[in-house]
C-alpha cells in the first residue's frame, strides 16, 4: 500500500487544486462552481477541481473539502475562487491575493482559510443585506466573470506546468 501511497503523491505534486467556492442556489454565489463547470467541461484542465454545479464547495462541506484537500494534495498548489461583494464601481472587476481565500466572509461566516493564490469576481455592491445583493446579482454578469476567471486559471495553470 505505502508504495501506491508514494506512487499517487509523486504524480499529483505538481497538478494544481482548484476550489472553486459557491452554490448554484444563489445566482452571486454560482460564480464559483460555473468556473469549475468551465475548467471541466471547456478546458479539460489538468488539475484537481473541486466545486462545480454538480457537486459544490459551499458553507455545508466546506471543512469536509478542505481537510480531504489538507490530507491528500499536501504538495500542490492550491488556487481557490469565489464570489465577493465590494463597492459600486468594483462590482465586474476580478481581483488576485497571494494570502488564502477566507470563504464566506460576506454572510459573516467564519470559515478556515485555503489556498495560496485567490480569485475574487466582485458580482454585487455590499450593502446592509449582502444576501440579497448575492441573490440579485446579474446572471449574465456572473456569466461573463465565469469565462474570464476560468480563461485566467488555465494561462497560471500552463505557466507553472511549464516551470
Amino acid at each position: 500500500m505505502a508504495i501506491f501511497t508514494h506512487m499517487y503523491n509523486s504524480i499529483c505534486i505538481n497538478k494544481p487544486v482548484i476550489v472553486c467556492v459557491g452554490t448554484t442556489s444563489v445566482c452571486g454565489d454560482s460564480l464559483g462552481p460555473m468556473v469549475g463547470d468551465i475548467l471541466i467541461k471547456k478546458y479539460n484542465i489538468d488539475a484537481f477541481v473541486y466545486g462545480k454545479s454538480s457537486l459544490p464547495v459551499n458553507g455545508v462541506n466546506y471543512e469536509k473539502y478542505l481537510n480531504h484537500i489538507k490530507k491528500h494534495h499536501t504538495n500542490n498548489i492550491i488556487i481557490a475562487i469565489d464570489a465577493c461583494l465590494g463597492a459600486k464601481k468594483e462590482v465586474g472587476s476580478i481581483k488576485y491575493t497571494f494570502d488564502g481565500l477566507r470563504a464566506g466572509a460576506a454572510l459573516n461566516k467564519s470559515l478556515a482559510r485555503i489556498g495560496h493564490v485567490t480569485i475574487l469576481g466582485i458580482v454585487a455592491e455590499k450593502s446592509s443585506n449582502n444576501l440579497a445583493a448575492l441573490m440579485n446579482a446579474k446572471k449574465s454578469l456572473i456569466k461573463e466573470m465565469s469565462d474570464r476567471i476560468a480563461k485566467k486559471v488555465v494561462s497560471l495553470t500552463a505557466a507553472l506546468a511549464s516551470v
